[in-house]
């Protein structure tokens, strides 16, 4: 790897705790040690993707960038790759075999034995590749957290710029004192997610209330849901309807079409199969999704929210912001327009001010 401190190239002997053999100095992590095949260097660079140079993003978001690098998504081509390198490997292997029962019987059962062994990982890579194959973390948060954040805090005092652990929390955030009122509420019931959204000042910059539950959530303005996608956040969204009447609701959470077909979207799939809540079944929302995009679904599969890049999240973020004050924007225009057609055709007679009566002794 490469130390950090020095920029030399040093051997995995030439490292012993932590410390390089050519400066004295200690870094944080080693790829052959810790978990994550995380370095130094590497881990700056994956805050820097992370945060654009302009975001801050959290310690969850950083440990999902991650784990897409680990998974590495591959097409189709790369599949087939990993499949004929396996199969050629197992044919050498039989070969391979078959010298061993003669002379020299050892050195061929070593080589029968490495090649079943590449075979083995080639054939699970290959599987593990497979289309629609669920996502499979390499490691949990909570190692991710112990064994690479706090160790890089013990070596460093702290986190690189744009990285924070605990994003800020708390009653509904909006626009500054002073300025034009809000336009819509985004509702993000997702800690991580609002989190983010926080620390990026995003209610304040779109002039918008950020609220973390549903309680939060004022009279009057169009609301836009961020919700993870699953059976259980579809739900939650119908309850949320339920629970403003009248109001403009706009799901702008993450759709099956965005997450079943695209080749790096993370697909996590529970072991057991969910239940399909009854009003969920019911619903026209779900009713207008395909056969293929149900089946996923009650299958156990689900994307949490959080997976997303930090910058193509907030551009999602961004999106559902236009589409609630857009259909603000339609209501207002469709009671005028409502109004202007009823007066065209004498449908209805809109009240004026009474006439003033003239006070007493006035002519």
């Amino acid at each position: 790897m490469i130390c950090p401190n020095c920029r030399e190239s040093v051997g995995r002997r030439e490292r012993h705790g932590h410390r390089c053999s050519r400066c004295g100095r200690t870094f944080a992590l080693d790829p052959k040690s810790e978990p994550g095949r995380l370095h130094d260097l590497k881990f700056r660079e994956l805050v820097t993707k992370g945060t654009g140079g302009r975001l801050r993003i959290t310690v969850e978001q950083l440990y999902w960038l991650n784990e897409r690098r680990l998974h590495g998504f591959a097409g189709p081509k790369a599949r087939l790759g990993h499949l004929v390198i396996g199969t050629v490997v197992t044919a050498g292997t039989l070969v391979a075999g078959s010298f061993a029962l003669g002379a020299d019987g050892q050195v061929w059962l070593f080589a029968a034995g490495l090649g079943a062994v590449i075979a083995v990982r080639e054939f699970h890579t290959a599987w593990r590749l497979r289309t629609g194959a669920p996502f499979r973390p390499r490691l949990s948060e909570i190692r991710f957290q112990h064994q690479v954040i706090d160790r890089w805090r013990e070596v460093y005092g702290g986190l690189p710029t744009g990285l924070i652990e605990h994003p800020p929390a708390g009653p509904p955030a909006g626009p500054p004192v002073g300025a034009v009122e809000a336009r819509a509420v985004v509702l993000c019931e997702v800690p991580a997610v609002a989190g983010f959204l926080r620390a990026n000042d995003f209610a304040e910059r779109h002039r918008v209330l950020l609220a973390d539950e549903l309680a939060q959530v004022p009279a009057a303005l169009p609301v836009a849901v961020l919700r993870d996608l699953s059976l259980s956040a579809l739900a939650r969204t119908l309850v949320i309807r339920a629970a403003l009447p009248g109001r403009r609701v706009v799901d702008c959470g993450l759709a099956p079409r965005a997450v079943l077909e695209p080749a790096r979207a993370v697909r996590l799939r529970d072991l057991s199969r969910p239940r399909l809540p009854a009003a969920l079944a019911a619903a026209p929302g779900w009713q207008r999704l395909t056969d293929r995009e149900r089946e996923w679904l009650t299958a156990g599969f689900r994307s949490p929210l959080i997976t997303v890049p930090p910058p193509k999240l907030l551009a999602l973020a961004e999106k559902a912001v236009e589409r609630a004050v857009a259909a603000r924007a339609r209501t207002v225009e469709t009671a005028a327009e409502t109004r202007r057609r009823a007066e065209r055709i004498g449908f209805l007679t809109w009240p004026e001010a009474a006439p003033t009566r003239p006070a007493d002794g006035a002519r």
